[in-house]
């Protein structure tokens, strides 16, 4: 038995949509509403396996209902009916169960059942990934341990996504989440693209195997979280090691991996403005970890190696003087008074503003840049 509600503002669809889903055998119709709010009230309270919605519903288009719906009952599938073929483009990007132009046919809606019954029952052979990486240093990205990346169908549904990992399981209101993510539109607008991006997400997921991730609730104004979490983040990785580091735990190998694991940033490489505190907030531990690389290289005299984690902290804060000064010591510790005559010059160059640095000091005593070294 398929339980199915149908959802149509217009009073002669939602009867002649009934009339044909009556003559279809193992359906049963579980509700008819010509008024979204009052679907809304009714859903949580009914069990349904198939909604057959108008796309264009007075007030809102079915894809920001087809969000709420989903935040009210994530399993339920979707078929969006309407008169307008223009539709169908947007339906089938979003990964709509199904779409069916009016006028409804019998055959036409046996096809859709068909179709639901054989998904239902292939649900248990389904694919699903058992470990799924998430990385969030440099570019975020979700890879299964077989090697395939999660698809998204907009820059925006991934962007979701990564805010609701960012929030390690703890529920979010919906409000903040629009002000985060759509703080350039108005209410109404970016309540609507919340929902429609929501459903998008959801759809993504489910097709990654990561059905039912996302939970949501109505409660004070409406909530989401992640009812899932990565078997591995590179998040989680960087925090560990560092944790071991201030412990004194953490040998020089392992503080390199965790510089490897930061690469240029928290989500650097996609500017997403609600990531800028916790990228400042890790830059800083990331600086610590190099700067105590750096003097441990020193110190052990492999000074190239030291100049190469010096470059790569030149590249990330190239107005750093501190930096600036190392490299030049560096340069004099391997004898290459040439080059450090050069970076010297080309600083001054590009940055006449800076106090003047103490090349006399520099070349008489280059341990004076690492003050750790000398004590």
């Amino acid at each position: 038995m398929i339980r199915v509600i149908i959802v149509d503002d217009e009073l002669p669809a939602l009867k002649m949509a009934e009339s044909v889903l009556k003559t279809c055998n193992g359906v049963k119709i579980c509700g008819s509403y010509s008024d979204q709010e009052e679907l809304m009230e009714g859903l949580p309270t009914i069990e349904v396996d198939l909604i057959f919605l108008d796309m264009k519903m007075p007030g809102m288009l079915g894809l920001e209902l087809a969000g709420r719906i989903n935040e009210i009952n994530p399993e339920v599938a979707i078929v969006f009916v309407t008169a307008y073929d223009s539709y169908a483009v947007d339906a089938f990007e979003i990964e709509a169960f199904d779409y069916i132009l009016k006028p409804l046919t019998a055959e036409r809606i046996n096809k859709t059942l068909n179709r639901y019954e054989k998904r239902r029952s292939e649900q248990g052979r389904n694919k699903k990934y058992h470990h799924v990486s998430v990385c969030s240093f440099g570019r975020f990205s979700v890879v299964t341990e077989q090697g395939e990346k999660m698809q998204f169908r907009t820059a925006k549904t991934e962007e979701l996504f990564a805010f609701l990992i960012h929030q390690q399981g703890n529920a979010i209101s919906k409000e903040s989440i629009m002000e985060e993510l759509w703080y350039d539109r108005g209410a109404d607008r970016a309540q609507s693209i919340f929902y429609t991006t929501l459903y998008q997400l959801r759809k993504d997921l489910d097709h990654f195997g990561l059905s039912n991730t996302i939970q949501s609730s109505r409660k004070d104004g409406g909530k989401c979280s992640l009812a899932w979490m990565p078997d591995k983040w590179d998040y989680h990785e960087f925090l560990a090691l560092y944790k071991q580091f201030k412990e004194g735990h953490l040998n020089l190998e392992e503080q390199k991996k965790a510089i490897d694991l930061y690469q240029d940033g928290y989500l650097m490489h996609n500017g997403y403005l609600w990531a800028a505190g916790k990228q400042a907030e890790l830059e800083l531990r990331y600086l610590e970890l190099m700067e105590k690389i750096i003097e441990t290289e020193v110190q052990k005299q492999k000074f190239e190696s030291a100049l190469l984690y010096l470059k790569k902290l030149e590249k990330n804060f190239p107005f750093s003087a501190a930096i600036h000064i190392k490299i030049i010591a560096v340069y004099f510790l391997l004898n290459n008074k040439e080059a450090a005559q050069a970076h010297y010059q080309n600083v001054k160059k590009e940055a006449e503003s800076w106090e003047n640095i103490d090349m006399e000091t520099l070349i008489s005593n280059p341990y004076s840049a690492f003050e750790e070294v000398m004590k």
